[in-house]
């Protein structure tokens, strides 16, 4: 398992500049993304009744986190793979 792991870290060392930004600004997104939907259930958790389609729009800021993470993360691999 170690050894894949020291695999895994090797191979993101030696990514390009772009790829790893594009990584990291993936990762800002989803944090963001994750962060506004954790304050926006506390504030439906606090007032239920102030505006009715908000666990919906919770779900959706959290889903779409995943998708910019997952799609600029793989994009940056293919990236790096094609221009390498």
């Amino acid at each position: 398992m170690q050894q894949h792991i020291q695999l895994i870290h090797k191979k993101l060392n030696n990514l390009n500049k772009v790829s790893k930004t594009l990584i990291r600004i993936g990762f800002c997104c989803l944090i963001l993304l994750a962060s506004a939907s954790a304050i926006l259930a506390i504030v439906n958790m606090l007032e239920p009744v102030n505006y009715s389609r908000l666990p919906l729009l919770i779900q959706s800021l959290f889903t779409y986190g995943f998708y910019v993470w997952a799609e600029l993360t793989v994009g940056a691999l293919i990236f790096d793979y094609v221009f390498q």
